[in-house]
């Protein structure tokens, strides 16, 4: 049999992908308003059949017809939330994804949280149609009448805004046309097609809907095939308590079949095993997490959103894979679900996170692996003492690496007295990216607190002027040397400062780092006098520099060693000339 494929939709904050949802579901309960600021926060999941389709395009007969020689049957729409932030969650739920919409605001064009969409689903290879939304926001637009039909002015205006995002696209290598434009279906293979919509005025659905089907029926067949005695396969989107019924768990069931009775394994370094108590669906185009009533079933079968209530779902969370399996392999199955889960790759010295859901640490996990920043901890659940104390000792050698990221959860009263008593730094709030943001703000303002701390080799056969100023090749062997910095030698001797930094073919630089080799001018430098041919200077810090409480916590290993050889040179040039002057 042919499933329906799973969907998902993708794209920046407040372009409109939630109400793009809501206007596919015509629900009209504009699921926008009950999530907090307008940003769906975890991922919610929408089944739309064929009948629901073929009602939104009843009066198009050309539509119609196309409609009845299919043979998908209808979307399932998985809607993650639209930050970079949430990558993570992206990427787990792209790799069961057949297909993706990417919804950007035709006014504001390409952003970056679109860009890392758009990377994540080439990575996995999931094929994508974009909807140009918020149409209706241009001068004169009539959204009774088709974008190739308006008037010569707003066609105008609509034409300078798409090319826009098609010379954004092609800067990352992406070709896109208009829709209108594939006449056939290998088309679809060459470039990726463009959907104007108004999503908040159900305007363009039925072109952006009948793209998504028509791609499905002609190049997705063969992998939405699944047969319905498989053991079922599936992801949970959300865990949570629902009044009258208890602990549930909502899954995107993405292959084979789950019953009433099954036994199911639930992913996780501890997996869980329990019995399936009940099946619940939500009603036809509700979207499964604002549905107020359920219909209960014996099975359901791939691809579909299903609620499953079960005893022993305490520890179950959003992100989690589940596995329907026989008695006779619970162990087999447990320990690939362990394996499916994964861990998060830690070291000695690294920043502490601490999250609602599992999907939230691996967004994080994943963002942080991005940008470098290593994570000695992470894991969902509460900040404790432990925790506290344990980052406290982290910052204790490296002060940029002593915070927590909390995100989405509440710091309880005698946690937050140990992290003002600690004077800890803690980073908390809802969105993942914008706590990122403020990190490596505030981990350049504690950059801005640290002396230029360098060491280079002056290389004996790269001599070129011996003075007025010195000019001689170097080589970085820690640090980073920049224009302007104040040398000395391995005498303590200020030599002059770096007047300036060449690269290949003669072009001035700011700066040069650890194993670079570059011609550098020094003024007041002389060979032979106060810089030795294959001698080694070092950067000039004054004593309250080098004397600086806390330096060391502020530096890396590399940048912490120099700083020590600096201190002895120092300390040995005061004794010197403690001693001639006895």
């Amino acid at each position: 049999m042919i499933r329906n494929p799973i969907v998902v939709v993708v794209g920046h904050v407040d372009h409109g992908k939630t109400t793009l949802l809501d206007a596919i579901r015509r629900s009209r309960l504009i699921v926008t308003q009950k999530e907090a600021g307008g940003i769906t926060q975890h991922i919610g999941a929408t089944n739309i059949t064929l009948e629901h389709i073929s009602n939104l395009c009843e009066n198009n007969p050309a539509y119609q017809n196309f409609i009845k020689n299919l043979k998908v049957r209808g979307l399932l729409f998985i809607d993650t939330p639209g930050h970079e932030a949430f990558m993570a969650l992206r990427k787990r739920g792209s790799s069961i994804a057949d297909l993706a919409i990417v919804v950007i605001d035709i006014n504001k064009g390409v952003e970056p949280q679109t860009k890392e969409s758009i990377k994540i689903l080439k990575e996995f290879k999931v094929p994508f149609v974009i909807a140009s939304n918020k149409v209706d926001a241009i001068m004169g637009w009539d959204t009774n009448e088709k974008f190739d039909n308006q008037q010569p002015d707003t066609n105008e205006q609509f034409y300078t805004k798409f090319y826009n995002i098609i010379g954004q696209l092609n800067s990352m290598n992406i070709n896109a046309d208009i829709f209108t434009n594939f006449k056939k279906p290998d088309d679809y293979k060459e470039s990726f097609a463009i959907v104007p919509i108004a999503a908040i005025a159900d305007y363009g659905i039925k072109d952006l809907l009948l793209v998504l089907m028509g791609i499905a029926n002609k190049f997705l067949l063969n992998k939405l095939g699944t047969d319905s005695d498989t053991p079922g396969e599936g992801m949970i989107l959300e865990a949570r308590d629902v009044t009258g019924i208890g602990k549930t768990i909502d899954v995107i069931m993405y292959n084979g079949k789950i019953s009433k009775g099954d036994t199911i394994v639930i992913g996780g370094m501890e997996p869980i095993v329990t019995k399936v108590k009940n099946l619940l669906l939500s009603p036809e185009s509700e979207e499964m997490r604002l549905a107020k009533k359920f219909n209960t079933t014996d099975e359901a079968i791939a691809a579909c959103g299903i609620k499953i209530y079960a005893e022993n779902l305490k520890d179950a969370e959003g992100g989690m894979p589940i596995y329907v399996c026989k008695a006779q392999t619970i162990d087999e199955t447990k320990a690939k679900a362990k394996t499916e889960t994964g861990e998060i790759s830690t070291s000695q010295n690294g920043v502490i996170i601490r999250t609602d859901t599992l999907g939230a640490v691996e967004a994080f996990a994943y963002l942080l692996d991005k940008e470098g920043i290593p994570i000695s901890n992470a894991r969902a659940g509460r900040v404790t003492k432990e925790d506290v104390i344990m980052a406290s000792s982290i910052a204790e050698t490296d002060k940029k690496l002593g915070v927590i990221f909390v995100f989405n959860i509440s710091l309880a009263s005698d946690v937050e007295n140990l992290i003002y008593e600690k004077k800890l730094k803690i980073f908390k709030g809802d969105v993942i990216y914008r706590l990122i943001e403020e990190y490596k703000e505030w981990s350049r303002n504690i950059k801005k607190e640290v002396p230029n701390i360098a060491k280079m080799h002056v290389l004996s056969n790269y001599i070129f002027r011996a003075k007025n100023p010195a000019v001689v090749g170097v080589r970085v062997l820690a640090g980073e040397i920049k224009t302007g910095m104040r040398l000395m030698n391995m005498e303590g001797e200020l030599v002059g400062s770096i007047m300036g930094i060449e690269a290949k073919k003669g072009e001035k630089v700011p700066s040069a780092k650890t194993g670079e080799e570059v011609p550098v001018s020094i003024d007041k430098g002389e060979i032979g006098k106060n810089i030795d041919k294959d001698g080694i200077l070092y950067s000039f810090l004054t004593f309250e520099e080098t004397s600086k409480e806390g330096l060391e916590n502020l530096l890396d290993k590399e940048e912490a060693d120099v700083l020590e050889e600096i201190k002895q040179i120092k300390r040995e040039t005061v004794t010197k000339k403690t001693t001639h002057v006895k």
